[in-house]
């Protein structure tokens, strides 16, 4: 691996890490999204099936896949940016189908799509810090511990007549909460 591939990798490493704890739920996404790929990609290198590396194209095109999607789920303009950069490393993918001599070529390009990837990734993330968005982590967390009186309401049993029942929203029939009344006798 040349000097530029490894600095692509820590750059990389850099961008999705910074995504993850800075910016908003497209860009979490995206790293998380990134990351896997990383993954797959690391895990599926070797596999080299007829002379061409068929997995790879798979997981890039996975890959083009999801962020097609998150252009359209997100109101934001770097997924457009990623996508056409995905879809050039596609189409070089397709390139080296035809003409495997070119293999070299294309992996230059390939890490300077990278680049343009992840520098992308990190201008949408400053782009979101500037406006003064909150990060996506900190509201996370915040709306998972808000406990908020309708919600402490279903966790809390209710007890009526020496039963507990799940939900304080259905009252229990008075046929289950009175005991039965048995006639007495007075004999």
């Amino acid at each position: 691996m040349t000097i530029w591939g490894v600095a692509g990798m820590w750059l990389g490493f850099l961008a999705y890490a910074f995504a993850w704890f800075r910016g908003g739920p497209a860009e979490r996404l995206a790293a998380g999204i990134m990351i896997l790929h990383c993954l797959a990609t690391v895990i599926t290198f070797k596999w080299v099936i007829d002379g061409h590396h068929s997995p790879r194209m798979i997981l890039d095109g996975v890959r083009l896949l999801f962020f097609g999607w998150l252009c359209f789920r997100s109101n934001r303009w770097w997924p457009f940016v990623v996508l056409a950069a995905l879809a050039m490393m596609s189409g070089l993918h397709i390139v080296t189908l035809f003409e495997p001599t070119l293999y070299m070529a294309v992996a230059s390009a390939f890490v300077g799509l990278g680049y343009l990837v992840d520098l992308t990734l990190m201008l949408g993330v400053g782009e979101r810090m500037l406006a003064g968005e909150p990060p996506a982590g900190r509201a996370a967390w915040a709306r998972s511990d808000a406990v908020t009186p309708p919600r402490r309401q279903r966790k809390r049993p209710v007890r009526r007549s020496g039963r507990i029942l799940s939900g304080a929203s259905h009252p229990a029939p008075p046929c289950l909460t009175s005991p039965p009344s048995r006639p007495t006798s007075d004999a």
